[in-house]
C-alpha cells in the first residue's frame, strides 16, 4: 500500500497539490556541533533526502548565516559551486552518494577557521517543492589549546602598584566563540572584577582584574582565573600563588608580551609574573 502526502506548492501564482510521490524532502541533517581548529583537516556536512518521481529542477543549495546568497549550489547533472567564505574551500570532488542526484549534497569544507562559525541550512527543491534544515557548527579557536605557549594566549598575572595592594589580572587573547573569565580563591569567587572583552580581527580578548588589599590576604594567597567558553561547552584553568608585602624585585623579568599586556590595561608598577602556573586538562561544562 502506498500512502500519499498532499503538499501544496504555488507555481506561477497557481496553486497545485503535489502527492507524496513528487515531493522533496530532507530525512537528516549532519552539521557537527564543535569542532577544534588545528584538530582535523576538513569537516562533513551532509543533508541527505528523498525524492519523488519529479526531480525536475533539483537543487541543493547550503547557506551560511542568514546570507541570501548560498556558499554552496549544486544543480543534478551539473558541476557543484562554492560561492563567498566558502571559495576555494570547499573539495568539489567530494561524493556522499552514488545516486547521480545525491552525490554532491555534501560539504566537505578544508581550510577551517573560526570564521565559518554559525549556522548552516540546507536547502533543496525541485520546480515542485522545497524544504530547508537548519543546524549550528561552532569551530573552536586555537587559542584555549595552544598548549605550547600558554602564556602568550591565557596569562594570570599580579600586578604591585604600592606596598599594601596587588591587582590579579587574568587575559586571554585570540579566543573563540567568546570566553568568560571568573577570578576566584579556592574558597570563594572574587567580587568587584572588572571586565572587557574585545572582538579583534575575528577573536575575542578578554580581560577581568581586581585590586585587593594586602591586609584581607593571608600569606600565602592562591588565585585562580577560569576560562570558560559556554557555546563549546570547554572550560580551562591557571593558578598562581601570592605572598603579600612590600614591593619587591620580580623573580623573572617580564617579557615583551607582559609588558605590552600591562600597558593595554593601565598597570603600573611590578608585575608579578608566575612562569609555573598550572593549566589544568580541559574541563566540559
Amino acid at each position: 500500500m502506498i500512502f500519499k502526502v498532499l503538499t501544496k506548492s504555488k507555481v506561477n501564482n497557481t496553486v497545485l497539490f503535489v502527492t507524496g510521490l513528487n515531493a522533496v524532502k530532507i530525512v537528516k541533517l549532519s552539521v557537527p556541533e564543535i569542532i577544534q581548529y588545528g584538530v582535523q583537516d576538513s569537516v562533513i556536512l551532509d543533508c541527505d533526502y528523498t525524492y519523488g518521481n519529479n526531480t525536475s529542477g533539483l537543487v541543493l543549495k547550503w547557506f551560511f548565516k542568514n546570507n541570501a546568497r548560498p556558499v554552496y549550489q549544486w544543480i543534478a547533472t551539473q558541476k557543484p559551486q562554492d560561492i563567498g567564505i566558502l571559495r576555494g574551500r570547499v573539495d568539489l570532488t567530494y561524493r556522499a552518494s552514488n545516486d547521480p542526484l545525491k552525490m554532491h549534497r555534501a560539504l566537505r569544507i578544508v581550510k577551517l577557521n573560526t570564521d565559518i562559525s554559525g549556522n548552516y541550512t540546507c536547502v533543496v527543491s525541485t520546480f515542485m517543492e522545497e524544504d530547508s534544515r537548519t543546524k549550528q557548527m561552532i569551530v573552536f579557536g586555537p587559542s584555549l589549546i595552544d598548549r605550547e605557549l600558554p602564556e602568550t594566549n591565557f596569562r594570570l598575572i599580579q600586578n604591585k602598584t604600592d606596598d599594601d595592594t596587588v591587582n590579579v589580572i587574568c587575559v586571554a587573547d585570540g579566543a573563540f566563540p567568546a570566553p568568560n573569565l571568573t577570578l576566584a580563591t579556592p574558597k570563594r569567587r572574587l567580587d568587584g572584577v572588572s571586565h572587557s572583552l574585545k572582538l579583534v580581527n575575528g577573536r575575542y580578548s578578554a580581560v577581568a582584574i581586581v585590586t585587593l588589599q594586602d591586609a584581607d590576604l593571608p600569606s600565602p594567597s592562591e588565585f585562580i582565573c577560569t576560562l570558560r567558553v559556554p557555546l563549546a561547552n570547554y572550560a580551562v584553568r591557571k593558578e598562581a600563588i601570592y605572598y603579600p608585602g612590600p614591593i619587591s624585585t620580580t623573580p623573572e623579568t617580564p617579557t615583551a608580551a607582559d609588558m605590552q599586556f600591562a600597558a593595554a590595561v593601565g598597570s603600573k608598577g611590578i608585575l608579578l609574573i608566575s612562569r609555573k602556573m598550572k593549566i589544568t586538562t580541559p574541563l566540559h561544562i
